[in-house]
């Protein structure tokens, strides 16, 4: 029987013209013990979140609440995803009613659930339908329905319209919907090919359409969707992707990248420019990976490397699968392991300590770039230090303070240069020859 649902499934920000005020560190540890898997989280942190059967809610001052879950001995149940407000949760429930597993929603104020069928009237192993995607506001979930006949088709649900079957564009193959845009005209998901490949597909109000690369070939499976429906983030193959209706097609590598280290990208912020996921080792739990945080400007960098590069406590935690990111982009949960490979899940809030304020700082550009031996660097007043980074996040080398950088026993590659200066930090990608 073939399983549709998949387990859950660098940078160092410049900021050019303002200085940036890191206060008290924010990771927490939401759970552990288990293999908890964070689905969604809100604007105000709270979190929803998937551990076997059962359905959990999270927030920072009532801590894990287990709200729901399945209770007939299957596992179709989908992701639990949580709305902007986190007042809505979406996730496979069972109906008591009928004993079957169905798309769900949990309302966070009156602690109740309420559960919405499928498209089918037998489903499959206990299952009707389950959740994958929810809107920002709530009213809305996608996810996958069971057919009579053993296979699936995405489907769409909202109180007005009931279940849609949105259904599949290869007969006799199965589509899911998995994340839908914030006035709920596109949704995004995948489609089995006629050789059972899952491929990439938007529907723009009803209508299906593949999502290709720059040289048309179809792409892999999505993961989520920014507010506007036109930034898509997925896995194809070896890479996580970006995808962009304006911009095309971008693969987001890695140096150790090969047929046994494989990554994905996982969620997108509102606005589509901040991008997390992983890269981890084929076999091998999905949690003792590597994360990431992207941003077009900076590319990729090392999830754990970043939020250090912050000054923020990991508290021992190796964020190896962040699996969501709030709209607006502070806040990020996942599943990561402690000292002896201990399971956790984790939330990464930016928002307490990353404020910033409207002071313009004096901006330092470095000369030559590409550089072979000698990197100059120009505006700086007092330079207190000076690091090399390689891509991956590694710190290659420090530096005595100085405006002449030599770097002529640097490999040929690409690099980030930390300075600091009148105790602002800043970033500057350059190029070894």
């Amino acid at each position: 029987m073939k399983l549709f649902y998949k387990t859950a499934k660098s940078l160092f920000f410049a900021i050019p013209l303002v200085a940036v005020q890191f206060m008290n560190a924010q990771v927490f540890e939401i759970a552990s013990g288990g293999m908890y898997f964070p689905g969604g989280v809100s604007e105000n942190g709270t979190v929803s979140l998937n551990k076997g059967t059962t359905v959990y809610l999270w927030n920072s001052t009532q801590g894990l609440q287990e709200i729901g879950g399945l209770t007939n001995n299957t596992l179709f149940g989908g992701s639990a995803l949580i709305s902007e407000d986190g007042k809505k949760i979406t996730a496979g429930v069972t109906n008591a009613t009928n004993n079957m597993n169905e798309l769900s929603v949990y309302n966070v104020e009156t602690q109740s659930w309420t559960h919405h069928g499928g498209i089918g009237t037998i489903g499959l192993d206990g299952s009707l339908s389950n959740s994958w995607g929810i809107s920002k506001d709530g009213s809305t979930v996608v996810g996958l329905g069971w057919l009579d006949t053993g296979k699936a088709h995405g489907v769409k649900w909202d109180a007005t319209n009931g279940m849609i079957d949105l259904g599949s564009t290869v007969t006799g193959k199965s589509s899911r919907a998995n994340a839908i845009n914030d006035d709920k005209t596109i949704i995004t998901g995948w489609q089995d090919k006629a050789d059972g490949s899952r491929r990439a597909v938007r529907w723009v109000n009803g209508v299906q359409e593949y999502l290709t690369d720059n040289s048309g070939n179809h792409i892999g499976e999505p993961s989520a969707m920014s507010s506007d429906g036109k930034t898509i983030v997925g896995y194809t193959r070896l890479f996580p992707y970006v995808w962009n209706e304006t911009t095309g097609y971008q693969e987001i590598v890695h140096p150790s990248s090969s047929g046994s280290f494989e990554g994905g990208s996982s969620a997108v912020s509102g606005d589509g420019k901040i991008v997390i996921g992983y890269f981890r080792a084929f076999p091998g739990l999905p949690m003792t990976g590597e994360g990431f945080i992207w941003t077009q400007e900076n590319g990729r960098k090392n999830l754990n490397q970043y939020v250090t590069s912050l000054g923020i406590d990991t508290k021992g935690i190796t964020f190896g699968l962040p699996l969501a990111i709030s709209k607006d982009g502070k806040k990020i949960v996942g599943t990561g392991v402690k000292a002896g490979n201990q399971t956790v899940a984790f939330l990464i809030d930016l928002t307490s300590y990353l404020t910033t304020e409207a002071i313009e700082i004096k901006q330092l550009s470095i000369y030559p770039n590409p550089v072979k031996n000698i990197l100059n660097i120009n505006g700086a007043d007092r330079i207190g230090s000076l690091e090399i980074y390689n891509m991956i996040g590694q710190k290659i080398k420090t530096i005595q303070p100085t405006d002449k950088i030599e770097v002529s026993t640097l490999a040929k590659g690409t690099y980030i240069l930390k300075i600091v200066n009148n105790n602002k930090t800043q970033n500057i990608k350059f190029i070894k020859e």
